[in-house]
């Protein structure tokens, strides 16, 4: 068995492990033995309490933190950029829109629209860029650079940001809504978000599968990938359209969660390389293991009272990222 296939079996074990601890912990605290049982329908005591609220919760936290973190993964690999992650396309910024225009007008909106509204305005917003930046692009070969993607994706992002930041001013008592959203959280989501979003993470993790050998080429650069034959203008549509439906998937279902899309990919290239048929998968179950953990914390540290999922997962990752950052630097030095 090769050490990758072991890390991919290895980071399995963990998103099981941490999903069975986490079903355990929280105001009430669930026994081992009983945990089965009540899974099964067998504990009447517990049942509801797992099937109904913790199952759903963890199960939605794992389709985050995959979605996340596999975005990142795609993200970083075809625009050969370390610090790529979905907020960088606008993808979180757009979604934000959505959520507070719905926040802002619930006499026009259902507060059920939240999640749909999200979703379309996160994908519209990646849409835009790649419109934006594919005018740009090189027309004998439909090639968009990445410095153009990233150019077009930061000024569009802090576009909608100010939008946004104008909109809260205005927001009187649906500020907080927005706040706590803006901070991300899987309070109250349940099986209906779940079911919502899995589709589209289905297909883009699917599509993320499907490119890794394109990704493994790209890491001889753009033109030799060009010389080895890869339509690059096809694996980049591919590749926007696989991290657009993941991070909005992602970000419908929990609001701004922040950096499990920069920090988990860098730490799985770490662990497994940069052979992208495995890495890719490996940053899907890590994304998962990490979010399935960030959210236990963050409803069991100050319970009963709950921390929002953005403010746990930037406690984390930002140390992580600055010990990669100085890690980085060190190599480069020697």
């Amino acid at each position: 068995m090769s050490n990758k296939v072991l890390a991919l079996i290895l980071m399995f074990a963990l998103v099981i492990a941490s999903s069975a601890i986490s079903l355990m912990l929280g105001s009430v605290s669930i026994p081992f033995p009983e945990l089965l049982s009540a899974i099964s329908g067998k504990s009447a005591q517990y049942s509801q309490i797992i099937l109904n609220i913790r199952l759903p919760r963890i199960l939605n936290a794992v389709l985050v933190g995959a979605c996340l973190s596999c975005a990142g993964m795609i993200l970083q690999a075809a625009l050969r950029n370390n610090l790529a992650e979905p907020g960088l396309l606008g993808i979180s910024a757009g979604a934000g829109l959505g959520a507070i225009i719905v926040f802002l007008i619930p006499s026009l909106f259902s507060f059920s629209l939240l999640m749909p509204a999200a979703f379309v305005f996160a994908i519209g917003s990646t849409a835009l860029i790649f419109a934006i930046a594919s005018a740009l692009a090189n027309r004998q070969t439909g090639f968009v650079s990445a410095n153009t993607i990233i150019l077009t994706g930061i000024a569009l992002s802090a576009l909608i940001s100010a939008v946004n930041g104008f909109l809260m001013l205005v927001a009187g008592s649906s500020l907080t809504q927005i706040l706590y959203w803006l901070n991300g959280g899987l309070s109250g989501r349940g099986w209906n978000e779940l079911v919502q979003a899995l589709p589209f993470a289905v297909a883009g993790i699917a599509i993320s599968i499907g490119i890794s050998k394109d990704l493994n080429v790209m890491n001889f650069g753009e033109e030799m990938s060009l010389a080895l034959g890869l339509d690059i203008s096809r694996f980049q549509k591919l590749a926007i359209l696989a991290s657009s439906l993941l991070a909005a998937s992602a970000v419908s279902v929990a609001g701004i969660v922040s950096f499990a899309g920069l920090i988990v990919p860098n730490l799985t290239r770490l662990l497994i390389g940069n052979d992208y048929r495995y890495s890719v998968p490996c940053s899907v179950l890590a994304g998962a293991a990490f979010m399935v953990i960030s959210d236990t914390i963050a409803r069991n540290l100050t319970a009963p009272a709950e921390i929002p999922l953005g403010i746990v997962t930037s406690f984390i990752g930002a140390p992580v990222f600055i010990w990669l950052m100085m890690r980085s630097s060190r190599n480069a030095k020697a």
